[in-house]
C-alpha cells in the first residue's frame, strides 16, 4: 500500500470518470475548484493541491446530480446505489453515508464518507434533484446497503486519523464505540445459545476484547506516548475483537489485513 500526492491524484481522476458518466450529472468541485472533465490535469493538481496536508488527508468532492424519481420507492440511501453504479462498492475498506434523499420530496443532500481499500479517503456529498427526464438507475436498484461491517471500519479509520494526529480525546472515544459493537455482537451471540435476551444473572462471560491479544501488533504503537499507545491498544483491540466474532464474514478478515497494513502506511509516511 502506498499513499502519496500522485496516488491521490490518480484515485481522484478514476472517481471523477465515474462521476462524469453517471446518468444525470451535472457538476463536481473539489475545494470550489471545477474540473471541466477528468483530463483537466490543470484542475485536479490544483484540487489536490488544496486537498494535500499530509498522508492522513482526503479529497471532498461536491456532486450535482439529477435522478429520476423512480429511485423514490428505495428505502436505502440512494448514494450507495451511485456508489455501485460508479463501481466503488467492492473496493470499499468502511463507509458512512448520512442523509436519506428518498423520504425527501424536492433536492436533497447525501453525503458518502469512505476510505477504499487503497487506503484513499473522501467526502462526497451529492446534492440530488429529482428529474422525469433522467433515464432511470434501473441496473442498481438492488445495490445492498450499508453493512454494519461498512460502518465499522469506517470508524476504525477515522480513530486511527484522530490517534496519528494526537487527538487522543476523540481517538479513544471513537475506539470505545467499536469496544463497544464487539460487546453487542457478543451480547447477541449470547442471546442466541440461550434463546432469551432476558438475563437475571450472568454466565461469568469476560467481554471478548478484554482477552485479545495485541503483542503481534505492537510494533504499530509500542513507541507513541503513553496516552496515545493507551489509545492504540484499544483501538487495536476493537479491530481484533470484531474480527473474531465475526469470523465467519470472508470480507471482514480481509478488511482487517487491509486496517493494519493502512495503519503501518501511514506511521511510514509521517
Amino acid at each position: 500500500m502506498q499513499i502519496s500526492r500522485q496516488t491521490m491524484q490518480l484515485q481522484t481522476v478514476e472517481i471523477l470518470k465515474a462521476l462524469f458518466a453517471l446518468p444525470g450529472f451535472d457538476s463536481v468541485s473539489i475545494k470550489g475548484i471545477s474540473p471541466a472533465s477528468p483530463d483537466d490535469s490543470q484542475a485536479v493538481l490544483s484540487a489536490i493541491d488544496a486537498s494535500w496536508h499530509d498522508i492522513l488527508s482526503d479529497v471532498d468532492f461536491k456532486v450535482r446530480i439529477a435522478v429520476h424519481p423512480s429511485l423514490r420507492s428505495l428505502a436505502k440511501p440512494l448514494s450507495h446505489t451511485l456508489l455501485s453504479l460508479m463501481g466503488l462498492t467492492d473496493g470499499i475498506l468502511g463507509l458512512s453515508i448520512q442523509g436519506n434523499a428518498c423520504e425527501i420530496q424536492e433536492e436533497a443532500v447525501e453525503t458518502v464518507r469512505l476510505c477504499l481499500a487503497t487506503g484513499y479517503r473522501a467526502d462526497i456529498i451529492f446534492e440530488i434533484q429529482w428529474n422525469e427526464n433522467v433515464p432511470p438507475l434501473s441496473a442498481c436498484e438492488n445495490a445492498p446497503c450499508p453493512s454494519p461491517c461498512d460502518a465499522f471500519w469506517f470508524i476504525a479509520v477515522q480513530a486511527l486519523g484522530k490517534l496519528l494526529r494526537r487527538d487522543y480525546l476523540i481517538a479513544d472515544h471513537l475506539a470505545h464505540m467499536l469496544i463497544m459493537e464487539g460487546l453487542v455482537l457478543q451480547m447477541e451471540m449470547r442471546d442466541a445459545k440461550y434463546g432469551t435476551n432476558i438475563h437475571r444473572y450472568g454466565y461469568g462471560e469476560v467481554p471478548a476484547y478484554q482477552n485479545t491479544d495485541t503483542e503481534a501488533f505492537a510494533f504499530l504503537f509500542d513507541k507513541m506516548e503513553p496516552a496515545g499507545r493507551r489509545t492504540a491498544e484499544n483501538l487495536c483491540r476493537a479491530a481484533l475483537t470484531y474480527n473474531a466474532l465475526t469470523g465467519r464474514d470472508s470480507s471482514n478478515e480481509s478488511r482487517r489485513e487491509i486496517f493494519f497494513a493502512l495503519w503501518n502506511c501511514y506511521l511510514q509516511g509521517l
